[in-house]
């Protein structure tokens, strides 16, 4: 405990009878004592005064830095919204791809259809065609059977 706060100047001090003998005054012990208590219960409150302050300083040092952090979350929520926002983006994406892949695909399809009736179109007239190819030889031969008929009935009837 503190007690040069108290200040009191004894040049010669003599403990008789509960009193403390000064040059200047006389003071009797239970006056001391309680400006003893005094003087402590002063000196307690200023150090928790400062202790209070001190405190305070730290729990405002500590909010700031709480506050910094959450500025910090803030920033960082706002950086995962904006990913969220380009995931979404790349998702569209994807989907107008599958879509156009889709169509695409059925697209295809289609055309291979298409193409299944074009060949079987082309195969039934590449058989029409044999078919006239064969007629037409049959045709050719029988011209020629009947041109040698013509030209032996003519040779015949040259003769005669």
């Amino acid at each position: 405990m503190k007690v040069d706060a108290i200040y009191i100047e004894m040049t010669a001090i003599w403990y008789n009878n509960s009193y403390i003998y000064n040059e200047e005054r006389s003071i009797p012990m239970a006056e001391i004592t309680n400006e003893m208590i005094l003087q402590a219960i002063k000196e307690l409150a200023e150090q928790l005064k400062n202790h209070s302050e001190e405190t305070n300083n730290r729990f405002e040092q500590i909010d700031q830095r709480f506050e910094q952090i959450d500025r910090r979350f803030e920033q960082i929520d706002q950086r995962f919204e904006q990913i969220d926002r380009r995931f979404e983006q790349i998702d569209q994406r994807f989907e107008q791809t599958d879509q156009q892949f889709e169509q695409t695909k059925q697209q295809l399809v289609e055309i291979n259809e298409r193409l299944d009736q074009v060949e079987q179109k082309i195969e039934e007239m590449d058989k029409q065609l044999t078919d006239v190819a064969n007629g037409q030889k049959i045709l050719v031969e029988e011209l020629f059977e009947n041109k040698k008929e013509i030209k032996r009935v003519k040779n015949i009837l040259n003769i005669y």
